[in-house]
């Protein structure tokens, strides 16, 4: 009982504190984010992060894959690197609803030659990676107006396996957007608001098992 109630205290902060990483570009310059699809549960966290040369992340729609979707939806701005090991900053969001989220590299040219993603793609082929793919094509790239819908910030120490890391960035915010941005009160939080929340989880499963030590 012990050793059940001791593991469990250990492991929840870990497994709850842990961003999915979408890579924007790679070490060879190459127009794709990396996953380009994923599936992330609502209330979790996505830290894009940005390689050679200059990328952005803006949010747009199946119908029109290089426009955004609103005024007020997410854009991380223009990060520029030469680093192969990727910027040291990095553009989060928190996933606000289960509804499937498009996104594109706003910097010219590179929406129209496919660079764009999809989070939590629909169940119909019709309107997955493929078709939202082959729809940006030749299309002309538009940027928003200003960063927003997400926290801007260093890159995470990571243990990162499959896209995902320990940590997350200590925050710049910015307003609007959807979907709504992470937040951090602490530069060393980990996980951002899932971090905070696993502290709190973990100090409960903590005082369960005090509780238990005394019964």
């Amino acid at each position: 009982m012990f050793l059940s109630l001791l593991s469990v205290f250990l492991a929840l902060p870990l497994t709850l504190a842990s961003p999915t990483i979408i890579k924007v570009g790679d070490e060879n310059a190459s127009l794709t984010f990396s996953p380009s699809v994923v599936s992330v549960p609502v209330g979790e966290i996505i830290e894009f992060r940005f390689y050679p040369m200059t990328h952005s992340v803006a949010q747009g729609t199946f119908e029109e894959p290089c426009k955004p979707l609103s005024n007020s939806s997410f854009w991380s701005g223009p990060f520029a690197t030469k680093d192969p090991k990727g910027n040291a900053t990095t553009f989060s969001i928190t996933v606000k609803d289960d509804k499937p989220i498009y996104y594109y590299c706003a910097f010219p040219s590179h929406c129209g030659k496919g660079m764009v993603g999809i989070v939590n793609p629909p169940a119909e082929a019709s309107k997955g990676m493929e078709v939202y793919t082959s729809n940006s094509i030749g299309k002309s790239t538009i940027p928003s107006t200003k960063v927003q819908g997400g926290i801007v910030g260093p890159a995470a120490a990571v243990n990162s396996t499959s896209g995902s890391t320990s940590s997350a960035p200590s925050p710049t915010s910015s307003s609007g957007g959807s979907p709504a941005p992470a937040s951090s009160s602490s530069p060393s939080a980990s996980g951002a608001e899932r971090g905070f929340g696993a502290e709190i989880l973990g100090v409960g499963v903590f005082a369960v098992f005090l509780a238990g030590l005394m019964v």
